[in-house]
């Protein structure tokens, strides 16, 4: 009777947590397709509807775009994967059914393969060394981009990810060689999990939490408001909070539907990336941490890795780094980061 009233205490207080997180930003309700508005795009993502990145999409990112053209753009958005996963996003925006997508770090390199760079392991330290890259490369992955078919609008982020599983605590190197992995996220993540000896097993993203209820996989990279918006946070025992990588998110806008917009609506939606975009990734990171405790108070165990383990790894996963560079990514781009970074720390030291 005891355990009952615990877990029902533990399930009510997770979810009075999660609520404050996601709901602390009033919901801006009405219609998402404005009928009279000039320039009707249609935008697709797999975030669920009324939580995390689509509300902030809701209450900053969307409005931001709108008032940039005053009022002559609309958007009808399709949430939670109805649209199919993002590799059905791409094809869809360059075939015209779709004229943009709000994507994650998967559908980002599927967009613009050259950014799968900022996703390897290990590469940032924190969110400094983060911003100073994304205000210097920004303009190189833009141009990237549209060599794709794609105007990269907005350079926002998932978070860093951390490594979550049912069934290992993830504390030491035989830990992550027994999980099984869920692969999700393009090539560079299959050479990370190989450098450690893990097992992924390929799984489409929208398919990735009845994936985890079924066994078929017991542990998953991700961002925390991911595991809270997903409602696997009820399947886990164990999180390594490990800044293992960061994962970048994008909107993107098919160029044949961008270079339509007038060049001073396509100025003025560049400029919000200083107020708007700003503003969502505060929100994001924000609502990452307070997930993240949330999920920590739920009950799901901190795991504590030696410092000799957690260097092992580092040392492992970034055998990945040379098998990458000039297959998954160009290597002066890579070359470009590490500069930045180097100038970056010596400036901070």
């Amino acid at each position: 009777m005891r355990n009952k009233y615990n877990m029902i205490s533990k399930s009510f207080f997770c979810i009075h947590v999660l609520t404050l997180v996601f709901l602390a930003t009033a919901f801006t309700a009405g219609a998402s397709y404005a009928q009279e508005a000039k320039y009707n795009l249609k935008l697709a993502t797999l975030a669920p509807k009324g939580i995390g990145w689509a509300m902030e999409w809701e209450n900053t990112l969307k409005p931001g775009i709108i008032k940039a053209s005053n009022d002559e753009i609309a958007f009808k958005t399709y949430y939670g994967g109805i649209m199919g996963d993002e590799e059905d996003y791409i094809k869809k925006m360059r075939i015209g059914q779709l004229d943009a997508g709000a994507i994650t770090g998967q559908g980002a390199v599927m967009a613009c393969p050259e950014l799968t760079v900022v996703e390897l392991p290990f590469l940032f330290n924190n969110y400094d060394e983060v911003d100073f890259v994304r205000d210097k490369m920004y303009p190189v992955f833009d141009s990237y981009a549209q060599d794709h078919g794609f105007k990269l609008v907005y350079w926002f982020e998932q978070d860093f990810d951390q490594c979550y599983s049912m069934k290992y605590p993830l504390e030491t190197i035989k830990d992550f060689q027994k999980a099984r992995f869920v692969a999700w996220y393009g090539p560079l993540e299959k050479k990370f999990l190989d450098s450690l000896g893990a097992s992924p097993v390929p799984v489409n993203g929208p398919e990735v939490p009845s994936a985890l209820r079924q066994g078929i996989v017991d542990t998953v990279i991700a961002p925390s408001v991911w595991v809270v918006g997903s409602q696997t946070y009820t399947l886990f025992t164990h999180v390594n909070t490990l800044k293992v990588r960061y994962a970048p998110g994008l909107l993107v806008i098919a160029s044949k539907t961008w270079d339509q917009l007038p060049p001073g609506h396509q100025k003025r939606i560049e400029a919000t990336r200083s107020t708007s975009l700003r503003d969502f990734i505060n929100n994001t990171r924000d609502a990452n941490a307070k997930s993240l405790q949330a999920i920590l108070k739920y009950g799901v165990k901190e795991s504590q890795m030696s410092p000799a383990v957690r260097e092992e790894l580092k040392k492992r996963a970034m055998t990945s780094w040379d098998k990458a560079s000039g297959e998954d990514f160009p290597e002066d781009v890579l070359d470009q980061i590490m500069e930045l970074l180097q100038e970056f720390r010596e400036g901070r030291s």
